[in-house]
């Protein structure tokens, strides 16, 4: 069991929706923290549930569009999944994911969850982030780290 999970998510077969695996991609190589791991969730939504069940802290990287300038970063809880569920749609595979935190908050084993956005440029067919959220990997990798620093504190 990890102490923190760090979970990139997203279809990195549509460019910019795909920034939560190329980030965990960019993370592979690095030295973390004892008990951080990570996780590529790809567009698995309830096969996840496992891995959400059994960490402590979890942080989720995805592609969301809050309608903001593209490389506009966003953070947010958990606690604020069920309001975005029933505003907008913020992501592909919205449903999938969030219905999957929703359902481990019902049955308890939801851990304490922070959720880092990035406002997509591109969601065409494309096996690379655009230019500009690719040039952002290393700083939201720094991010991440930020993150973890604060969980583990």
């Amino acid at each position: 069991m990890n102490r923190v999970t760090v979970m990139g998510v997203g279809n990195d077969l549509l460019s910019d929706e795909g920034i939560g695996v190329h980030v965990i991609k960019a993370m592979e190589g690095r030295q973390l923290p004892d008990g951080v791991g990570i996780v590529n969730g790809w567009v698995a939504g309830i096969d996840l549930i496992e891995e959400i069940a059994n960490t402590e802290r979890l942080l989720i990287i995805d592609a969301i569009d809050g309608g903001d300038r593209p490389g506009t970063v966003y953070r947010f809880g958990a606690e604020e999944v069920d309001v975005m569920i029933n505003h907008h749609k913020t992501s592909l595979h919205q449903i999938d994911l969030f219905e999957t935190l929703r359902l481990a908050r019902f049955l308890g084993c939801c851990p304490e969850t922070v959720i880092i956005g990035i406002q997509p440029r591109d969601i065409d067919w494309g096996t690379e982030p655009s230019p500009l959220l690719a040039s952002m990997i290393p700083r939201i990798v720094d991010l991440v780290m930020d993150e973890i620093r604060t969980f583990r504190s």
